[in-house]
C-alpha cells in the first residue's frame, strides 16, 4: 500500500523546498510560493495525510505524520530538504526534524509554536467543544470553511487568494477535520526547541490572534541558530494576505543556506 501523501511542485535543482499547511487546508494554499520559489529551486507542497487524495494513516498520530513526510521524501528521491510549515504544518516539521534531523537542511516556522496553546486539559477539551459547536450547523466543512478562514485572515487578503484558501477545503471532512484537531491540542515539542541544530526561521503576523508574536519571539530566543521576521498588518495567514513580503522573507532565508 502506498504511504506517500499526495503533493504538488514546481521548479527543479538546488536543495528542495517542502511546505506543509495547516489545519483544515491543502497543498494548494502555497501555490503563490509554488510559482515564486519554483523559480530558483525544486518546491514542494504537500497534502497532509487523511486529506484526500492523500491517503490516511491506520492512526493519526505526530509519528505517523512525520513518518509520511519521510515517505514522500523517499518516493521524490530529496535526501534533505528545506521544511517550511505554517501552524499545525510547521508543528509536523519540527516533529519531522526531532525525528528524521539528518533529512532537513533548515525549517522556517510560520505563525507555529513548540507547544500548543495551554497545559491545561480543560482547556484544550473547551478549545476542541468550542469548534465542534462551531460545525454544528453545517453538514460539510466546506460549508464552514468561509466563516473559519475569515477568523485566520484579515482585510488584505485579495478576493482571488481567499478564494483559493477556501476552496482549498472541499476534500476535508468534519470528521477528519476534528480527528486532527484532536491530534493538534497534544503538541508539545517546547523542550526540544533548544536542541534544534540548524538554521532556523520564524515568521509572524503582527494581528495574528492564532499565534500571537510575542510567542513566536519567544521560540527564537530558545533555537540556537534562529531569526525572528515579523510581517505587518496581517494575522495568521501572511503567505496568502502579503505574498509578496512574505516570499521576500524566505527568500533572503534561503539564500544564505545550502
Amino acid at each position: 500500500m502506498n504511504t506517500s501523501p499526495f503533493w504538488l511542485a514546481s521548479g527543479h535543482g538546488g536543495t528542495p523546498l517542502v511546505m506543509l499547511h495547516g489545519l483544515g487546508m491543502n497543498a494548494e494554499i502555497w501555490l503563490p510560493q509554488l510559482n515564486h520559489c519554483g523559480r530558483s529551486r525544486l518546491s514542494i507542497a504537500w497534502t497532509q495525510p487523511g486529506i484526500a487524495p492523500s491517503p490516511a494513516p491506520q492512526a493519526l498520530s505526530w509519528e505517523a505524520l512525520a513518518d509520511s513526510l519521510d515517505s514522500m521524501l523517499n518516493t521524490l528521491n530529496i535526501d534533505k530538504a528545506h521544511l517550511l510549515g505554517h501552524s499545525m504544518g510547521g508543528m509536523v516539521a519540527q516533529e519531522f526534524y526531532h525525528r528524521y534531523p539528518k533529512r532537513v537542511a533548515s525549517l522556517i516556522l510560520y505563525s507555529s509554536s513548540g507547544a500548543f496553546g495551554s497545559s491545561d486539559p480543560q482547556w484544550k477539551q473547551e478549545f476542541v467543544r468550542q469548534r465542534e459547536q462551531a460545525l454544528e450547523p453545517f453538514s460539510d466543512f466546506i460549508q464552514a470553511a468561509p466563516t473559519l478562514f475569515d477568523e485566520l485572515a484579515g482585510p488584505r487578503i485579495t478576493p482571488v487568494l481567499r478564494e483559493l484558501a477556501i476552496t482549498s477545503a472541499r476534500d476535508i471532512t468534519k470528521e477528519s477535520y476534528l480527528e486532527t484537531l484532536q491530534l493538534l491540542v497534544t503538541f508539545n515539542r517546547k523542550a526540544d526547541l533548544g536542541s534544534i541544530a540548524v538554521p532556523t526561521l520564524l515568521v509572524g503576523g503582527e494581528l495574528d490572534l492564532q499565534s500571537p508574536v510575542k510567542g513566536i519571539k519567544r521560540m527564537a530566543e530558545q533555537i540556537p541558530n534562529s531569526r525572528f521576521s515579523e510581517i505587518m498588518g496581517v494575522q495568521h495567514m501572511s503567505n496568502l494576505e502579503a505574498p509578496a513580503a512574505f516570499n521576500e522573507i524566505v527568500d533572503d532565508f534561503l539564500r544564505n543556506q545550502t
